[in-house]
């Protein structure tokens, strides 16, 4: 029987992953604003630039937050499928 992918890795290696993972987005979704404010500053355009970067990196971070739960549950869905078929299989060799 095929063992899920979280089962094979150490429960560091998936704690750093999702570190790492939670890191970008909130990167994502801040630097934007920190770009517009630093052009605003520079050219003098308050708080436009601040305003679309803070709303720019809002859009991506959600994106990549949506993206990772739909992944996580394709996963989660998977390793439901592959439980259900093997014991099936072996229900049926008895």
């Amino acid at each position: 029987m095929p063992q899920p992918e979280r089962q094979n890795r150490s429960s560091l290696v998936e704690a750093h992953q999702w570190v790492s993972r939670l890191t970008t987005v909130g990167l994502e979704m801040s630097l934007p604003a920190f770009l517009g404010h630093w052009l605003d500053k520079k050219w003098g355009t308050t708080p436009w630039l601040t305003a679309i970067g803070a709303v720019l990196g809002f859009i991506l971070g959600m994106i990549h937050l949506l993206r990772m739960a739909k992944e996580a549950e394709d996963k989660e869905r998977k390793g439901k499928d592959d439980s259900t078929t093997s014991d099936s299989v072996s229900d049926d060799h008895d």
